[in-house]
């Protein structure tokens, strides 16, 4: 019985734990680094370097640097554009990785704690409160008051992941983690002393729940990764762009904002 109890309440904890806290790590894809911050804001990108200097690409992809217009040629032009509209581009793709991600968390969770504990059960409405709050910080982070897209990196820990899901989400999910081991064990125990006593039956309903869970959640996750990966090719593109703008254009000898650690899509 006890090697039932514990097999039952590691599925569980692995089904709550597993969506909210991996399938949303853009960063695993690219390992996209910040070096300086970063904000976008009505279509203005404003970059402030590791020096000091700040940068900054106009809607119309004018670029100023410490304020003073800067004059390019056709080459140097492209690479400003191009550095431009692929960070612009990035913006709503980690939105829409960020929700997306909450969607999965939040239906995998809710599944696990109605199956075991029913469906007016505590812990399910705190869940449902703490995915609705991420989701109030994923609009304040990412949008102005005039529904524009916005990005602000102060504050973060050096990734463009950190913007979508941040560390204080996770902690909050794992202590809601913890306290779910108590009610889980209430519900097992009571299975076992009011059920209808047979534990194999019961393993095995646990079992084929898992198995359709995960099943759900694989599906969505994966089609989760592919847009991970698509954010990571057009941050790729960008610290290309910044790679060429840095060589080609003196005034930007110091921008050095993008560093991809990971596998990238293209190659200096």
């Amino acid at each position: 019985m006890m090697k039932i109890v514990a097999a039952s309440l590691l599925m569980t904890t692995a089904l709550i734990a597993q969506p909210a806290l991996a399938h949303v790590e853009v960063d695993n894809h690219c390992n996209m680094e910040l070096h300086g911050e970063i904000t976008f804001n009505h279509g203005d990108l404003t970059i402030t370097t590791d020096s000091g200097e700040t940068v900054q690409i106009t809607p119309a992809h004018q670029l100023f640097v410490d304020s003073q217009a800067v004059s390019l040629n056709a080459e140097e032009q492209r690479w400003v554009s191009d550095y431009y509209t692929s960070i612009e581009t990035a913006i709503p793709m980690t939105v829409d990785i960020a929700r997306e991600g909450v969607k999965i968390a939040s239906y995998a969770v809710t599944e696990v704690f109605t199956e075991l504990l029913g469906a007016d059960n505590d812990l399910t409405e705190d869940f449902d409160q703490l995915f609705t709050d991420l989701s109030s910080q994923i609009d304040e982070r990412f949008y102005a008051a005039d529904g524009s897209y916005k990005f602000d990196s102060t504050g973060l820990d050096g990734d463009w992941a950190d913007a979508a899901w941040s560390q204080e989400f996770d902690d909050k999910v794992e202590s809601l983690i913890e306290r779910s081991m108590g009610h889980i064990l209430m519900a097992i125990g009571s299975e076992m002393l009011f059920g209808d006593g047979d534990m194999d039956a019961f393993a095995s309903r646990m079992e084929n729940f898992g198995t359709a869970i995960e099943e759900r959640v694989e599906g969505q996750a994966e089609a989760l990764e592919g847009k991970a990966d698509e954010l990571c090719t057009v941050l790729a593109k960008a610290d290309y762009a910044e790679t060429h703008m840095q060589k080609s254009i003196a005034a930007l000898s110091g921008l050095d904002l993008l560093e991809s650690k990971g596998k990238s899509p293209l190659k200096q």
